[in-house]
């Protein structure tokens, strides 16, 4: 909801490209895109990215969203199945009846326009995590576009209220076919931990990876044993 590519941070792309072949990119008004013509919503997204990866001449390639990117992903899975060969969600939520929404003052962090790596960085990292979240600061790199433009990030905000009081994705979820990894900080406060834990339980077959101790950059505090697990899952 507030990062761009900027926010994925190099020693874990390096750590991933030595197994993969990685490709990031950024939502319509964020980053580097250009903001979109359009009402965005979470259908339109996915339609996007169905669409990049066709660009891009991808043959079935693993998708990975984190946060509202999981909520992306997860729409992309059920209506492009056959745009994707696996399926990994980070730390994200598909809402309904059950879902636990962050607390009120992260989400007001969350949502203010004024929102920066720095000023999100002790929410985005479990209490564990100081390293990890001083490496991440000191790899964001300086001089790029805002990492969200205000109309972007409150398209965002609506998007993402509408999954946590929705039961459309989470219903929808029980139908996937895609083989899924679903992967959370046991320590994450935005996308609490449940959440992660009821989204695996929803979704067919799913693969299941608790990180303890982990934020919500868990993939960033344990990037070894989240690797370790993504090969593993991926074979």
């Amino acid at each position: 909801q507030d990062g761009s590519m900027s926010w994925w941070e190099p020693t874990f792309l390096s750590l991933l490209g030595q197994h993969y072949r990685v490709t990031v990119f950024d939502l319509p008004g964020v980053g580097y895109s250009q903001p979109p013509g359009n009402a965005v919503t979470l259908a339109w997204l996915s339609d996007e990215t169905a669409g990049l990866i066709q660009a891009l001449s991808m043959s079935h390639p693993t998708v990975l969203g984190w946060g509202l990117g999981g909520d992306v992903a997860l729409e992309l899975a059920l209506r492009h199945p056959g745009s994707l060969g696996d399926l990994v969600l980070v730390d994200t939520t598909a809402g309904g009846s059950q879902a636990r929404r962050p607390a009120r003052i992260l989400r007001a962090t969350l949502d203010s326009p004024w929102a920066s790596a720095v000023s999100l960085a002790p929410v985005v990292f479990g209490p564990g995590g100081s390293a990890a979240r001083a490496a991440w600061l000191t790899a964001m790199p300086t001089g790029v576009p805002d990492d969200v433009t205000g109309p972007a990030l409150a398209s965002e905000q609506k998007i993402q209220d509408a999954v946590w009081s929705s039961r459309v994705l989470s219903v929808a979820a029980s139908t996937l076919s895609t083989p899924t990894l679903v992967v959370y900080g046991t320590e994450d406060e935005l996308f609490p931990a449940p959440d992660g834990s009821l989204l695996a339980g929803s979704i067919p077959s799913a693969n299941e990876l608790a990180l303890p101790g982990a934020g919500y950059a868990a993939i960033y505090e344990d990037s070894t044993q989240f690797v370790s697990a993504l090969e593993q899952f991926t074979v």
